[in-house]
């Protein structure tokens, strides 16, 4: 068998997959095309996120939760550190901090309810509020809460508080995790970006076509033409 290469098949794939790649570098680069002073990768990018943002804003159903628990005596052990001492210590806890080891003896839903205020005040970019009650970060903050609130899952889990458990681990991922993941970012609902997502959109699909036929045509050009090698006659 022998391999054929057919020139015009093979030459339109090289075009297509040359100049797909040089639109991916313009993409990821401020050289030709800046929006905002940003690349078209990193553009679009931030407005997905930012359009996300609006989607997972949960705070204000999950404050019942904390009304739920307020009253309900919180008595636990976990591991800690200063900043996890000094946020128990703002909701009104006792707390004492030794080797590593916090103990907490607070109102439940009291604790909740500054869980929710910080993941809220850090959500919508009010970080500020949070550096001049605790002294720092306010996604620092949320970190701590998060880790423990693990903390106390697992001691709730031992002791077959299924109920708590639930309601703390929705705090952590639908209150903490967003305000965490989303800090400083810019919220905006998908009709302010209409046009622009479905650009995108519509550009994506022509662009994965794009690369679709660059392959074919190389493959075309290169590895689908095998004809079979003339038998040699015999003198």
């Amino acid at each position: 068998m022998g391999l054929v290469v057919n020139k015009k098949e093979f030459t339109l794939g090289a075009v297509l997959a040359v100049t797909f790649f040089v639109l991916l570098f313009i993409m990821h680069t401020t050289t030709v095309i800046s929006i905002k002073g940003k690349s078209l990768v990193n553009y679009t990018d931030e407005m997905f996120v930012s359009v996300s943002k609006g989607s997972v804003y949960f705070i204000p159903d999950l404050v019942k939760i904390g009304d739920k628990y307020v009253g309900k005596p919180l008595d636990v052990k976990i591991n800690g550190s200063e900043k996890s001492a000094m946020i128990f210590e703002k909701t009104n806890a006792k707390i004492e901090l030794k080797n590593g080891e916090l103990k907490i003896k607070g109102d439940l839903g009291e604790i909740l309810k500054n869980v929710l205020k910080d993941a809220d005040a850090v959500f919508k970019g009010e970080d500020k509020r949070l550096y001049d009650r605790y002294g720092y970060a306010g996604r620092e903050v949320i970190h701590q809460w998060w880790l423990s609130l693990r903390e106390i899952e697992g001691v709730y889990k031992k002791a077959k508080k299924f109920d708590e458990i639930k309601s703390l681990k929705t705090v952590r991922i639908k209150a903490l995790e967003p305000a965490f993941n989303f800090c400083g970012v810019e919220a905006a609902s998908a009709s302010q970006h209409a046009l622009g997502i479905s650009a995108v959109i519509v550009f994506y699909v022509i662009y994965t076509v794009w690369w679709g036929y660059a392959i074919y045509f190389l493959s075309e050009g290169v590895g689908l033409l095998m004809k079979k090698s003339k038998e040699k006659k015999e003198a």
